[in-house]
């Protein structure tokens, strides 16, 4: 055998050996990690679930709401379909309006509501103080002597006197209100012929007024816990009218003045039987 032929054949052999070595390194397939021989998880063969849903195991959606049915939209929280309870009334349908809130009703001690034309005895505070507005003449320890007007009592030794509140023919309510301007009468007719009007002159309050005249109207205000009188027009937003006030009689006879003061009284539609006059 010549050297050539030996050369061609060793390299024929060479080429041979390394295509055999590739060609075993390709057939070998690299498979995970089993332990004991079990697979792992994984989804059955052929069965899917829906896209877009991660975490179902052997093809089973996850709990949802049924296919083809739907709440309304908006509403959060509802099972199957089902609309949640709702306190809201269904369309069209609308509860009964609701009444404004009173917040200026003047009220009497113990009569309720201070309604016009009905009336009232007045007490200087609290009843405990035994003053009472009486319908005399100051002046004079006889009670027939003229002519007459409001006066402030205490402990007095001849009966009270009961007074209405007039409204205005143009004022539509049924009730007294701080806001209203309003004329204030004596019950009972003068034995001295007078109105029984309250109205105010020179500073005093007395009778012979005339119902809705300007200086016989009076308006009631209410203080931190009783009422009080003023009268005319106030200047200035929030600034009471001219207040009623006490003359600070020493013999318990007070008269009514117009000035900065402030009677403050209450509203009995009952003359409380404990006071009985003397």
């Amino acid at each position: 055998m010549t050297t050539s032929r030996l050369i061609m054949i060793c390299f024929l052999v060479v080429v041979i050996t390394t295509s055999s070595g590739v060609s075993c390194k390709k057939e070998k397939k690299h498979h995970p990690r089993q332990v004991s021989g079990v697979p792992e998880p994984s989804m059955a063969p052929g069965i899917q679930g829906p896209p877009g849903v991660v975490g179902q195991v052997s093809g089973v959606p996850e709990p949802s709401m049924a296919p083809g049915i739907q709440g309304p939209p908006g509403v959060v929280g509802q099972v199957s379909g089902v609309p949640e309870p709702s306190m809201a009334p269904p369309p069209g349908i609308q509860g009964p309006p609701r009444p404004p809130v009173v917040t200026d009703v003047v009220f009497s001690v113990d009569g309720g509501q201070v309604l016009p034309n009905v009336p009232y005895y007045i007490s200087f505070m609290s009843a405990d103080y035994n003053m009472w507005i009486c319908r005399m003449n100051p002046s004079s320890s006889d009670p027939k002597t003229c002519p007459h007007q409001p006066v402030m009592f205490t402990r007095p030794t001849i009966a009270p006197e009961p007074v209405m509140f007039i409204l205005p023919p143009s004022t539509p309510d049924t009730v007294i209100r701080e806001s209203t301007k309003l004329s204030i009468k004596f019950v009972n007719p003068s034995q001295c012929g007078e109105s029984g009007v309250w109205r105010v002159a020179n500073g005093e309050v007395v009778l012979g007024g005339v119902e809705g005249r300007e200086d016989s109207l009076f308006r009631i205000h209410m203080t931190d816990s009783y009422y009080m009188f003023t009268i005319g027009e106030s200047v200035y937003p929030d600034v009471y009218e001219t207040s009623i006030s006490l003359s600070n009689s020493a013999i318990g006879k007070d008269r009514l003045m117009a000035n900065s003061g402030e009677l403050e009284v209450l509203f009995f539609q009952h003359y409380p039987p404990e006071y009985n006059y003397y």
